[in-house]
């Protein structure tokens, strides 16, 4: 013991004198970083460097593709720039980075140049921009600009004009010579920001900002972003696992002033996502709020289905179609509604706020909801797909016919309309309505009005909201075939639910516990959107 009491008193000495100093300074600095991050945080929309290509992997492109610098076949280890299109192989990327220059987000060129890429054409047929014969659509065979994305057989390319017109998309792009960055650096490291943006000077320009986040779905928010990249000025595409959307919005801050017709904002997510988007422009208070379009990749979709973009996206569909979609669909009001929460026992939870959109529900709906989103963020949730997710909501609508934790929800709320109190029925859930699709594409009302033909159309811009009734989880199987009607409560302009005890609910597909507690949906305004008209059988 007397030879290992030294050494217990220098490590002492060495906790007390050095270890705990250096653990406060380290713990001091961190939390300086984060706090002054939080207070001084970039209103700039952050912009690549494109000194290097913005590379991914071959495989995502699902066509044959040639290395752009030796012109062999990519295998599964290749890599093809999602902004230009170049590819190559893991030993030419280098080379690559070096030769071949990625197309500039940036630029004071102006009239701009084509920027031309040699080969890995469009798997679809292309004609030369010249003679109008058909371009070789495999190898390093003759070009595409990858700005216009107009094609050229090689021999032709002497009769091309130089200048490019950004092509048939030009009133969503925004071209580079329009964008000015600043350089932001620091002592650990370098980014380049948005700064600002000029018009072009075109008659009814409105630019696209795509957002989505890479990581939803099976890689489908990367391959939305990626597609968007090639077509558009590649700042124009924001990733939501990265930026917020302010990030996005930031770009219609800075276009306000250069438009005459407002931006158009492009959500590739499901309805939460367009939610959190639709929040985020409703928070800024734009001075010209951008229109909101939507590639559907969630589960439900409602909102999508009810504007036109259909129930999920295709992998067939292209970016080119998409951007058509945009330009003939139409601007339409969409009501925005304020959900105020005042729990009568405030240790749970204090007054909370919510904007809906879609539908709120508060019973055996939003448990199925709650249960298959609290099993999609447990760590055991290792498969994803469309049809799995169909299927768990299946199994949890299952589970609920035999538990029926939700029953006797009459007993446990009361119910008012415009102030009136509503006598219910034996229920197991209360849906509050502001589009005519709930449950992934059921649309309640229209099964109400083929049973009651003197009830007035639903609309999702009139200041109402639509009340219904379900009474059970077998209910909502039936009423997902058509097989019955919800019960009909009425139409309201305001809403007022009060709720006694503990019970499921959801706004627009989010769900959680909601303890007792005065809920009240109120209009707030109007928000911006796009409907593209389709026929019925294109929706489902």
């Amino acid at each position: 013991m007397d030879i290992l009491h030294p050494i217990k008193v220098i490590w002492d000495c060495s906790v007390s004198n050095v270890m705990f100093p250096v653990l406060a300074g380290i713990s001091l600095v961190i939390l300086t970083t984060h706090l002054y991050q939080h207070f001084k945080a970039e209103t700039h929309v952050p912009i690549r460097d494109t000194k290097r290509h913005n590379w991914k992997s071959s495989q995502l492109v699902g066509e044959a593709t040639h290395c752009s610098i030796c012109g062999n076949l990519l295998n599964t280890r290749g890599y093809y720039c999602d902004s230009c299109g170049v590819a190559a192989d893991p030993t030419c990327l280098k080379n690559a980075d070096k030769t071949l220059k990625c197309k500039s987000l940036s630029i004071k060129e102006k009239p701009m140049k084509h920027h031309w890429i040699k080969g890995n054409l469009p798997a679809h047929e292309v004609l030369c921009h010249v003679c109008m014969e058909p371009c070789e659509e495999v190898g390093l065979m003759d070009w595409q600009c990858c700005w216009c994305q107009t094609t050229v057989h090689s021999h032709c390319m002497s009769k091309m004009a130089q200048i490019c017109d950004l092509g048939r998309f030009r009133l969503l792009i925004v071209p580079p010579y329009c964008v000015e960055v600043t350089s932001h650096r620091t002592s650990i490291s370098h980014r380049l920001l948005l700064s600002s943006i000029t018009s072009p000077g075109w008659t009814d320009w409105s630019p696209v900002i795509v957002v989505a986040n890479c990581k939803s779905g099976s890689n489908d928010g990367d391959l939305v972003l990626s597609c968007f990249r090639r077509l558009l000025n590649p700042a124009q595409v924001v990733d939501l696992s990265r930026w917020p959307p302010q990030a996005a919005l930031e770009w219609c801050q800075l276009l306000g002033p250069s438009l005459s017709r407002p931006a158009v904002v492009l959500v590739a997510g499901g309805d939460g996502t367009v939610g959190w988007v639709l929040n985020a422009i409703h928070k800024l208070k734009l001075k010209m709020e951008p229109v909101v379009g939507i590639v559907p990749l969630g589960t439900g979709n409602d909102l999508s289905r009810v504007l036109g973009w259909g129930s999920e996206h295709s992998v067939d569909t292209t970016g080119d179609q998409i951007l058509e979609n945009i330009l003939r669909a139409r601007t339409v009001k969409l009501d925005r509604w304020q959900v105020d929460i005042s729990p009568y026992n405030p240790l749970y939870r204090s007054h909370k706020q919510l904007l809906m959109y879609n539908y709120l529900s508060i019973g055996v709906d939003a448990q199925v909801t709650l249960d298959f989103h609290r099993t999609r963020e447990s760590p055991f949730y290792l498969f994803s797909s469309r049809i799995f997710n169909k299927m768990l909501y299946l199994t949890f609508g299952t589970q609920q016919v035999v538990e029926r934790r939700c029953q006797n929800l009459q007993d446990q709320l009361e119910l008012y309309l415009d102030g009136e109190r509503q006598q219910l029925p034996d229920i197991e859930s209360v849906v509050v309505l502001n589009i005519p699709s709930w449950g992934a594409g059921v649309d309640l009302w229209s099964l109400l009005r083929q049973e009651i033909p003197e009830l007035p159309e639903q609309s999702f811009s009139d200041g109402k909201l639509e009340v219904v009734a379900v009474y059970s989880s077998f209910h909502i199987a039936q009423l997902q075939v058509g097989l019955s009607t919800p019960h009909y409560i009425g139409q309201a302009s305001s809403v007022k639910i009060k709720l006694k005890q503990k019970m499921a609910m959801q706004v627009d597909g989010e769900p959680w516990d909601q303890q007792g507690a005065e809920i009240n949906v109120s209009f707030v305004n109007q928000a911006s959107v796009l409907k593209l008209e389709r026929s019925q059988d294109s929706l489902d």
